[in-house]
């Protein structure tokens, strides 16, 4: 039966929390009542905060509510964690471990209630009755006579309202606190829609000296920052507007050293107050003394300002890369992958992980783009690269779980973890890489599935099939994808070829390989190994000795590689590590493992996994031998055993990501920098055939970022790229980071990769945006970056009509900027110098 309102009484829910950070990004809840949602907030702070919602209920009727929390994630090590101490549900105080709390986890089941958050997940409460009273108010007493002024002893202190309105970025608007003499008394987030904000003090509060509204949540992504606008604040009926001289604004922390001029339009984290005394606008510390001194001329040793000029480029052309890899399909003769002008290949590359486990992104992308970590790829010579995934992560439109910083990535925000995978693919198209998709495992985790086999009771092999067909058909014009790695690393269980359906590997990747060829016949499919055959004991899918006898057989010939993994002392002491004879009795392990289908030029080899940390005399004598032999030294004499234009085995390397226990990876620790002595150690093998390909051309836009003056102290602000009609990804490369001036220096730049595309467009452009200055104040903080398609003589058009603005902004507008208002006037500014824009053809 439905509720009337006269049924329903508005009560006020707070949530008593704090959290862990990790990756940059803090844990979030959404509160829900009955099943509706009635708020979100982020958790920013490890100190205990109180976090406040109001809705209507039903009276005198039990309610469940539920605190949810959806980001769970680990990044470098660090958890991201969301602690609950308690809920108020009318003022009335539910600790998070009382009976009535439960702890509905994804994946760990329903547990007693508790403070720590450790999975996402929903904190439950079941509300009894009692807690809801009924709305029926009692009658209010007559007035007296002659009433008292002030307010009326026993009631609430006074009433604030704040008017405000904002800019949202993704749907979220700006999220403010209002205090009272350092005591918050609520919070609200502003929409687009100017709206007076009602908050009631308690009675303590009937006389305060200060009030405080907070702005926390700024933030810059797709070319959009969000920003509060508070109008006026209105205290018992009094109206403040906030360039009232009793106005301040201290931005980014409460410490006074970051004051601005009054005003209501917040562009960065921080606190607008008001003395309500009316002595005027200060900041907290230190107070102004009672008679301030005159206002005298500015020493010299004030802070300088910062300003940033606009950039122009010409869209950077193709280029010719050598030793490509023709697009179209990759097939296979005898032992060598074939491009499409025929010409024998060898696809070298590096896994990069993390699809497959909790993050359901590839690793990293909170320490660089992802089209930073391929460019470094590309640039090392790699032109391959596994992505592994789980069926997990294909799961009802999953979404990442953390570990993407958006800033750096911002045309992933809002995107599902396929729809990553899907910029990547296209990046890699873009770049002349090729992709090769991995079935790693079924459920989310690391490593290979527990039972050893390619399927569970969860994903059974019909799910299996049903999403690789899937991705087959997506990417099947994609020419960057070339091959699915039908599973990763059988063994245990395991069997090859003995006919039993639970087990046999081999009969199942034909099964496999067959669905995926019915949707996309192109790709090259790679068939692993096991890990025991006839007593004999390899590494996890490395065991390809059952080939030699029961080969794969798919419907579509010339399609087939195998794919084994192996690797050194430093992973395993295996038994052909400790004797006499190592590290010269490896090609024959190797040939024995795996080799044979090469050398008896059965198929092509691409070893799916190999690799180590490379930090002592045994390992390093392993990787230099083992090297030797994917290069065609078949019989480790120290000269090819392959005839002249053939390639040896293709490989990827383990692993890209320096976050692998037992490996570390090509990437330092750091996630940017190059481990050289890995590097160098597998150089040798990397693909270096002939002919060339052609790739879309980059080059460097540069902003120059000037002081007024030289500053005594160091200088130090941060930038960030935003989007406009120029995307990240796809025009650009997303771009973040920290300037610093030495004492003495009064210019810098700021370099952005521009991509070259196919758009046809004049001009495309993007942001370049300054904030946090320490020791320096902004003046200009805003550039714009504009790609000019076409010739040389119409950059220089183009830089003519903006050094024909009057003023500089005007002109800009009219010459490059001809898309919304909303993109122009959040990238134009006026007084711009045209000595500091950029030619570069």
């Amino acid at each position: 039966m439905a509720t009337t309102d006269t049924a329903l009484t508005e009560v006020t829910f707070a949530v008593n929390a704090w959290g862990n950070s990790a990756g940059g990004v803090a844990p979030r809840f959404t509160l829900r009542v009955d099943g509706k949602d009635i708020g979100q907030a982020t958790v920013a702070s490890a100190d205990q905060s109180r976090f406040t919602f109001k809705a209507k209920v039903a009276a005198g009727e039990a309610h469940k509510v539920e605190v949810v929390y959806d980001n769970d994630g680990t990044v470098g090590g660090a958890g991201r964690d969301l602690f609950v101490r308690s809920i108020e549900v009318g003022g009335k105080t539910i600790a998070s471990t009382s009976s009535l709390a439960s702890y509905e986890t994804e994946g760990q089941g329903t547990l007693p209630g508790r403070e720590g958050l450790w999975w996402n997940g929903a904190l439950s409460f079941d509300v009894p009755a009692s807690d809801f009273p009924g709305s029926t108010a009692p009658p209010a007493p007559s007035a007296p006579a002659n009433p008292p002024s002030g307010p009326v002893p026993g009631t609430d202190g006074l009433t604030v309202k704040v008017n405000a309105t904002a800019d949202l970025l993704n749907g979220e608007g700006a999220h403010f606190k209002v205090l009272l003499d350092g005591k918050t008394i609520g919070e609200a987030t502003a929409s687009t829609t100017a709206k007076a904000y009602s908050f009631t003090a308690d009675g303590a509060a009937a006389d305060p000296a200060k009030l405080q509204i907070q702005f926390d949540n700024d933030e810059v992504g797709n070319g959009t920052d969000r920003n509060l606008y508070v109008r006026s604040v209105e205290v018992d009926g009094k109206v403040i507007t906030p360039t009232a001289g009793t106005a301040s604004y201290d931005r980014y922390e409460l410490d006074g050293k970051d004051m601005a001029d009054a005003t209501g339009a917040m562009y960065w984290n921080g606190t607008l107050a008001f003395d309500l005394n009316g002595k005027g606008g200060t900041p907290d510390t230190p107070p102004t003394p009672a008679n301030p001194p005159a206002p005298s001329a500015p020493s010299t040793g004030a802070n300088p300002t910062v300003t940033i000029a606009d950039a122009a480029i010409a869209e950077p052309a193709s280029r010719t890369v050598a030793g490509g890899i023709a697009d179209g399909p990759l097939s296979t003769r005898g032992n060598q992958i074939i491009d499409s002008s025929g010409k024998a290949v060898k696809l070298t590359g590096v896994n990069w992980f993390g699809g497959e486990g909790y993050a359901f992104v590839p690793n990293g992308l909170w320490a660089d783009s992802y089209q930073g970590h391929m460019d470094k790829m590309k640039d090392l010579g790699f032109n391959l690269i596994r992505l592994p995934y789980s069926d997990a992560m294909l799961d009802n439109g999953r979404s990442p779980n953390g570990g993407i910083d958006y800033s750096l990535n911002p045309d992933l925000r809002g995107l599902t973890s396929l729809q990553v995978f899907d910029k990547i693919i296209e990046y890699a198209d873009k770049i002349g890489m090729k992709i090769m998709l991995d079935h790693h495992r079924s459920g989310d985790g690391a490593s290979a599935n527990e039972n050893g086999l390619w399927y569970t009771d969860q994903y059974p092999e019909s799910v299996m099939i049903k999403n690789w067909q899937m991705l087959a058909e997506r990417y099947a014009d994609n020419p960057s994808v070339v091959a699915a790695d039908l599973h990763n690393e059988p063994h245990g269980a395991a069997t090859w070829g003995d006919g039993n359906r639970a087990t046999d590997w081999a009969a199942a990747a034909e099964r496999i390989g067959n669905a995926i060829q019915k949707v996309n016949p192109d790709l090259l499919l790679m068939v692993e190994g096991i890990e025991i055959y006839q007593n004999n004991w390899d590494w996890w899918g490395g065991n390809l000795m059952g080939a030699k006898d029961e080969g794969i057989d798919f419907n579509v010939d010339n399609k087939l590689v195998y794919a084994p993994h192996s690797y050194g002392p430093g992973l395993y002491q295996m038994s052909w590590f400790n004797t006499g004879d190592f590290p010269n009795n490896l090609p024959a392990k190797l040939t024995e493992s795996f080799g044979h289908l090469f050398k008896d030029n059965i198929a092509p080899i691409l070893i799916g996994e190999f690799g180590g940390r490379f930090d002592d005399a045994q390992e390093r004598a392993w990787i230099n031998k083992f090297v030797q032999y994917v290069n065609g030294d078949l019989d480790g004499n120290g000269s090819k055993d392959i005839p002249a234009g053939d390639q040896g085995m293709s490989w990827t390397y383990w692993s890209w990501n320096p976050n692998s226990g037992d490996t570390g990876g090509i990437l330092n620790d750091d996630w940017t920098s190059v481990d050289y002595t890995k590097f160098n150690a597998i150089k040798p093998a990397l693909f270096s055939g002939s002919g060339s390909t052609t790739v879309p051309g980059q080059a460097e836009m540069a902003f120059t970022v000037t002081l007024s003056k030289a500053a005594a102290q160091t200088v130090t602000l941060d930038y960030t790229t935003t989007d406009g009609t120029a995307k990240a990804g796809q025009d650009y490369v997303a771009a973040k980071g920290t300037l610093s001036f030495a004492p003495g220096e009064t210019t810098k730049q700021v370099k952005v990769t521009v991509l070259g595309d196919s758009d046809s467009s004049e001009q495309e452009t993007f942001g370049l945006k300054l904030s946090n200055p320490e020791h320096a104040t902004i003046g200009i903080g805003v550039a714009a970056g504009n790609i000019v398609e076409g010739s040389v003589d119409l950059l220089n058009h183009v830089l003519s009509q903006i050094a024909g603005g009057s003023g500089g902004g005007s002109g800009l507008a009219d010459a490059l900027l001809t898309t919304a208002d909303d993109v122009s006037n959040a990238l134009l500014v006026d007084g711009l110098d045209n000595d500091l824009l950029q030619h570069a053809a």
